[in-house]
């Protein structure tokens, strides 16, 4: 009798400062969601006095807030009008309604990290086999045929539809 083949881990990455990946989500939970792993993904500094942002160009800054974005993780802020012209000041958003509820503000050196959190999810198999496909947004949200990453039945068989969907989009 052939081995059924199932879900032994499913996880998604989220890039942060740096392009460093980051687990955001395994086997159905949610990881990295503190306000010290926010810190740490986007390497924050905190902003305790106005006086720090002496040298900073913070020329025309724009608000944003990545959860309009769909980002997986939500932050508050102004950035530069050019994300790529300077730092940003930034609230992280510490859970409930997202008009409300912001931490204190940090300095943000690396203001793209915080527009592109670009996902990756990372499955593997019983079998052994493992996939690597890339989100095509930065919502880390997978359209994938009968596959919610977020969702996995860890006992039920994988279909061959589903095991060929995977080899279709796996990162080769």
């Amino acid at each position: 009798m052939k081995d059924s083949v199932k879900f032994k881990t499913v996880s998604i990455y989220v890039s942060g400062a740096n392009g460093e990946s980051h687990l955001y989500h395994e086997n159905n939970d949610y990881q990295n969601r503190s306000k010290e792993d926010v810190i740490r993904i986007f390497k924050l500094e905190p902003l305790h006095m106005a006086t720090e942002l002496d040298g900073y160009d913070l020329g025309n800054m724009t608000a944003f807030n990545t959860y309009n974005w769909n980002a997986p993780y939500t932050l508050c802020g102004v950035s530069p009008e050019e994300m790529y012209d300077g730092a940003s000041i930034v609230n992280i958003h510490l859970g409930g309604d997202v008009r409300g509820n912001y931490s204190e503000p940090y300095i943000c050196e690396e203001t793209p990290a915080l527009f592109l959190q670009m996902a990756c999810l990372e499955v593997e198999l019983t079998n052994g086999d493992t996939y690597s496909i890339t989100c095509d947004n930065s919502e880390a949200y997978f359209d994938i045929e009968g596959i919610d990453p977020y969702c996995i039945n860890f006992d039920a068989e994988v279909t061959g539809e589903q095991i060929e969907i995977l080899e279709e989009l796996n990162e080769r």
